[in-house]
């Protein structure tokens, strides 16, 4: 994610001096600031009125402040970087990256420009461009946590699984609170066959973070595949508690209950699962199972014909 306060700091950087806030304004009142700037002509009150306007989630009135201001100060990386970033918010990637290019050209050395340019390119799925701009800018700066981080998540994205996991190692090293690396480095611990570690990074991060729906998710995966499965049903449920919508999350469930032989509470997943995706022969499969196994034979046999016509469905689907 881009961050305002590089913005706000690259203002007081570049125009100290010669950039007092207005008395008349608080320097959080950006409705204020608006109404004081609405009508300027000078280049240093045209980019306090666009940055006001960032401020105040109004991007496409920024980035027309921001304009204005780069006609008037071509040279200055401030206006590039500004617009890049509101245009960035607007998910307006290729013109963000624009910016962020003339930013970086006219200031090779500005950190936040270097950063922003990176994660643009990771947006546009340029992995590699993305993965360049955070090597350099961990040559300026290397005990940034997020920097790894979100380099990690670059390598993730092209399938280089340890080199993602050195990063969310490196980034909980610099940042030992850091909830998201060390769900990311569970993420790739399990991607690597080692849940026992997984399940230890999740936990942590849970500690840290204990309403995210998510670390409940994939521990209970991770308690799954370790076998754990009282263990993986008691996380799921904690996530079914905050994303009650997944359906995922009662299949998984369901196979967790069914591997205890707990059918009945099973059959009670895979319905809500086939009621969320009834075209998934899985689901219907899994309960016929379960119906099975309680001598329920004809809701078993049901189950068995809809599973099986399904799938034949899927399989006749033509490929385009």
């Amino acid at each position: 994610m881009l961050g305002m306060k590089y913005a706000f700091a690259l203002l007081l950087l570049i125009l100290a001096g010669s950039v007092v806030f207005a008395q008349d304004c608080a320097d959080a009142d950006y409705k204020c600031q608006v109404e004081l700037y609405r009508e300027a002509t000078d280049s240093d009150d045209i980019f306090r009125l666009a940055y006001a306007y960032g401020e105040l989630k109004k991007y496409d009135k920024a980035v027309r402040e921001y304009s204005r201001y780069i006609e008037l100060r071509p040279d200055n990386p401030a206006g590039y970087y500004n617009r890049g970033h509101d245009l960035y918010n607007q998910k307006e990637f290729k013109r963000a990256l624009a910016d962020f290019d003339r930013a970086v050209e006219l200031d090779p050395s500005d950190l936040d420009s270097i950063i922003s340019r990176g994660d643009t390119r990771g947006e546009l799925g340029d992995h590699s461009g993305s993965i360049e701009d955070y090597n350099a800018a961990l040559a300026l700066k290397d005990d940034s946590a997020e920097i790894y981080y979100n380099r990690g998540i670059e390598y993730e994205a092209i399938g280089e699984t340890a080199l993602a996991l050195g990063d969310f190692s490196r980034a909980v090293e610099l940042k030992p609170d850091y909830s998201d690396a060390y769900f990311m480095r569970a993420r790739m611990r399990s991607a690597m066959g080692d849940d026992a570690a997984a399940v230890i990074d999740l936990t942590e991060a849970i500690r840290l973070t204990p309403d995210d729906a998510d670390s409940y998710f994939n521990r209970a995966y991770a308690y799954y595949d370790l076998g754990e499965h009282e263990k993986s049903v008691a996380d799921y449920t904690r996530y079914i508690s905050s994303v009650s919508f997944d359906p995922d999350a009662y299949y998984n469930r369901g196979n967790a209950y069914y591997d205890l032989g707990n059918d009945r509470l099973a059959i009670k997943d895979f319905s809500r699962y086939i009621k969320l995706k009834p075209k998934d022969p899985d689901g219907y499969y899994w309960r016929a199972r379960s119906y099975e196994r309680l001598g329920e034979t004809k809701k078993a046999e049901a189950d068995d014909r809809r599973s099986e016509k399904l799938s034949s469905e899927v399989k006749a689907e033509p490929r385009l």
